[in-house]
C-alpha cells in the first residue's frame, strides 16, 4: 500500500495539491491577520467580507451568496451591527427589503487588510520577470478552466469569476478575499501558529 502512495507522489497529480497548498500558505496563511478581524467568529467574518464586496445588497443576495438561510444572515448581521461593523438600511422603494453596508470604521479596517494582502502579493509578483509572470498566468488560467469544466460536469455552483488574466494583465477576481479569509481561518484557527 505504501508503494502505491509513493508512486502517486511521483506523478504530477500527486504534486498538485501540495504545491498549491505551499504557495497559498506562503502567500496568505503565514501572515498574521489583523487582530480585529481575527477576533470575529468565522461566520461573521464571511458575511463582513461579503458585505464589503457587495455593499448595499439585500439580505437575500447575501443569503444566496453565502449559501445560508436569510434568518442566518439576519442573526449574523445583528451581531455585526452590535460590533459597529455593518449598518442595516431599508430600501428606498420597498421598506420590507433590508440592505447591508459596511460602516466607515469597518471599511477602513477591511481596506487595510486587503491592501496588506495586495502588497504581499505584489512584492512576490515583482520578483518574477515578464516571461515567468506570463507562464504563471497561463498555467493558472489552464487550471481554472479545468476546475470550471469539472464543476459543470458535477453540476456544482459556478464561480462568477472569469479567467485570471486578460490581455496579459492580472484582473481582480470578485470575492477572492472572503474565500481567502475563510480558508485562512479554517487552517489557522484563531490565528496563532
Amino acid at each position: 500500500m505504501l508503494e502505491g502512495m509513493a508512486g502517486k507522489c511521483d506523478d504530477h497529480e500527486g504534486q498538485l495539491e501540495p504545491a498549491l497548498m505551499k504557495v497559498v500558505k506562503a502567500l496568505i496563511f503565514d501572515h498574521q491577520p489583523l487582530p480585529e478581524l481575527d477576533a470575529l467568529p468565522l461566520a461573521q467574518l464571511r458575511l463582513l467580507w461579503t458585505v464589503y464586496y457587495l455593499d448595499d445588497a439585500t439580505m437575500k443576495t447575501f443569503s444566496d451568496r453565502l449559501y445560508v438561510s436569510q434568518s442566518t444572515v439576519t442573526q449574523l448581521a445583528e451581531r455585526l451591527v452590535k460590533r459597529g461593523l455593518i449598518e442595516r438600511n431599508h430600501d428606498l422603494h420597498d421598506r420590507r427589503v433590508v440592505r447591508l453596508t459596511v460602516s466607515n470604521s469597518a471599511r477602513e479596517l477591511l481596506d487595510a487588510a486587503a491592501e496588506r494582502q495586495h502588497q504581499i502579493i505584489s512584492r512576490v509578483w515583482d520578483r518574477l520577470d515578464d516571461r515567468q509572470q506570463s507562464s504563471v498566468l497561463e498555467a493558472l488560467d489552464t487550471l481554472l478552466k479545468a476546475v470550471q469544466e469539472v464543476k459543470r460536469e458535477d453540476h456544482s455552483p459556478q464561480s462568477d469569476s472569469g479567467l485570471l488574466c486578460a490581455e496579459g494583465s492580472v484582473s481582480q477576481i470578485e470575492n477572492s478575499q472572503p474565500v481567502v479569509d475563510l480558508l485562512s481561518r479554517r487552517i489557522r484557527g484563531s490565528g496563532k501558529n
